[in-house]
């Protein structure tokens, strides 16, 4: 595999190597032991904070139940959304994140604090390394160029922190932490921080970085088209779209690929978080450890014993239904018959198969989906994830803790998605629909040409499997929306976006109030859930952050 700037780098060591003192003192005068001494640094130490804070992307700090309940993949958000359960071993299991699915969550909740504590974190070490690069007297090294990388990063966690608590503390490196209050910058001062933090990293960052992982200046395009997209930008959405896309980046040739090693990091990946089994226990991708099947391990697979996390709810598999010309059933999706088995006759989007496991359906060309899969009835029939595991017959997965193991990467952002944005900002913005639905045909084209999951012998496709392509000259504004909303909702399904789009989309009571009402009657626990609009879009504030310092924080409304 290749060597990431971060892959094989011990989390410990570089900890180890960064908290030192300064010089000897009195006995009474000593530096408190485990604090950064700032302003001593050499460039060899400043460049291992700078890998630190990539490290920071992981979401792994001090224990495993911090990276299971805050991930960076945003999947505990998503079982907001009308797309997932929570899974595991029953609404037990994890109530933090079952109050997460039934819109429950107070302040004291775990998973809020720990996704708030996670990204803070990462702040804190962007900025510690900006300080750090900035007095750094050293000839030849590339302080502005690092400081764009740190302000790349400093972006990132701060922007996945306004999607989750609207109203957030900005802290740069000449804040102090201690007097900042999360009423100090409006709404749009917040995005417009964020903004500039990755417009100075798009100016001062390098097309192409001779290390894989460091950020490049088409991440922080890509990264400038997100913030745009959320602020209704579309001219300079479509800006930073069209330079991604002049870059070095296209669509893999089949959808199952984004799933395997070997097509990591390559041209769809547009910014990724770099993981690896080379030290398993740092290194690992813990944020989505829970997630893996409990088979077949049960069989003895190399899975072993799967948590059996994240699963796709019923209502996100029933819109893989498609009409005998391989469309989407955009209103109607949800009605009739629900595709759960295999034997379900009805013809669907061969991405389904992609994404999910579905009953009495080959997983990854092993063994057939079945029942005994299935951890928990409170979710049957379970829709278990396939997009963030490989094989389990591949010979670089992990065979016992951490279950399913591989150093598989996590796309944040990847070409596909690049490519919607684009004509989303096309549609919405009064443009050429022609073009926005060229861009959404490429997507689904792909699909199309990929490889269909087969039956166990390969002798036929396992499922009956259609998707066409649309006829922009037969669209209107609004189908042109329902169709690049729609296609958003396939292709990057159980990639943790659901409830963020359904939140800039303005529609998020809504759409989980009508899910609820109809998902209740598949799934109990969902029968007397209800989602408040004005509160529930946004997490609230840990109310042990706001025990520490009560001045300095206003709770969001409603909690």
């Amino acid at each position: 595999m290749i060597n990431h700037i971060y892959k094989t780098v011990s989390f410990l060591l570089i900890l180890g190597l960064l908290l030192f003192s300064a010089c000897q003192k009195d006995l009474l005068e000593k530096d408190p032991k485990g604090v950064l001494a700032e302003g001593v640094a050499s460039p060899a130490t400043v460049d291992k904070q700078v890998i630190a804070t990539y490290q920071a992307l992981g979401g792994h700090f001090f224990g495993n139940s911090e990276s299971f309940t805050g991930p960076s993949s945003n999947w505990v958000m998503d079982v907001r959304s009308d797309d997932a359960y929570k899974g595991g071993g029953g609404i037990g299991d994890q109530t933090n994140l079952h109050q997460l699915e039934t819109a429950t969550m107070d302040p004291t909740n775990f998973a809020t604090f720990q996704k708030w504590r996670n990204l803070y974190f990462g702040i804190a070490r962007c900025n510690v390394a900006i300080r750090e690069i900035t007095n750094l007297e050293a000839a030849n090294y590339p302080k502005t160029e690092r400081i764009a990388e740190m302000r790349f990063l400093r972006a990132h966690f701060h922007f996945d922190l306004k999607r989750n608590f609207n109203q957030i503390v900005y802290l740069d490196e000449t804040m102090d932490p201690t007097v900042e209050t999360n009423t100090r910058f409006s709404n749009e001062e917040l995005w417009d921080l964020i903004q500039a933090d990755m417009q100075f990293a798009f100016e001062n960052l390098p097309t192409v970085q001779s290390e894989v992982g460091r950020v490049t200046k088409y991440n922080a395009a890509a990264y400038l088209a997100k913030i745009a997209i959320e602020k209704k930008q579309w001219a300079a959405a479509i800006g930073h779209c069209n330079f991604v896309m002049g870059g070095p980046f296209k669509l893999l040739d089949d959808f199952q690929q984004l799933s395997e090693l070997d097509f990591e990091n390559s041209a769809e990946a547009v910014f990724a978080i770099q993981y690896s089994t080379a030290n398993i226990f740092l290194n690992h991708n813990w944020g989505d450890l829970l997630n893996v099947t409990s088979g077949p391990g049960i069989n003895g697979g190399a899975y072993a014993n799967g948590d059996d996390f994240y699963l796709g709810s019923q209502n996100l598999v029933n819109a893989f239904k498609v009409d005998n010309d391989g469309f989407p059933l955009f209103t109607s999706f949800n009605s009739g018959s629900s595709v759960v088995r295999g034997s379900y006759s009805g013809p669907v989007d061969p991405r389904i198969d992609f994404t999910f496991g579905r009953l009495g359906i080959p997983w990854k060309g092993t063994a057939n989906y079945s029942e005994a899969w299935v951890r928990s009835q409170d979710y049957f029939p379970s829709f278990s994830g396939k997009k963030q595991v490989i094989a389990p017959d591949d010979p670089r997965v992990h065979n016992s803790f951490p279950w399913a193991a591989s150093g598989l990467n996590f796309n944040v952002i990847r070409y596909a998605e690049v490519l919607l944005w684009k004509a989303e900002a096309i549609i919405e913005s009064g443009g050429n629909l022609s073009e926005a639905i060229d861009l959404i045909n490429q997507i689904r084209q792909r699909a199309k040409d990929s490889e269909y999951v087969k039956t166990l012998d390969g002798s036929e496709d396992a499922a009956n499997y259609r998707i066409g392509l649309y006829d922009a000259s037969a669209m209107t504004t609004e189908t042109a929306r329902q169709a690049v909303r729609f296609e958003r909702r396939l292709e990057l399904a159980m990639e943790g976006h659901r409830f963020y789009d359904l939140n800039r989309w303005g529609i998020t009571s809504e759409v989980i109030n009508n899910y609820y009402q109809r998902e209740g009657d598949r799934v109990e626990y969902l029968q007397d859930a209800t989602f408040q609009s004005g509160k529930h879009e946004y997490l609230p504030i840990p109310q042990g952050e706001i025990d520490l310092a009560p001045e300095l924080y206003t709770q969001n409304p409603g909690y």
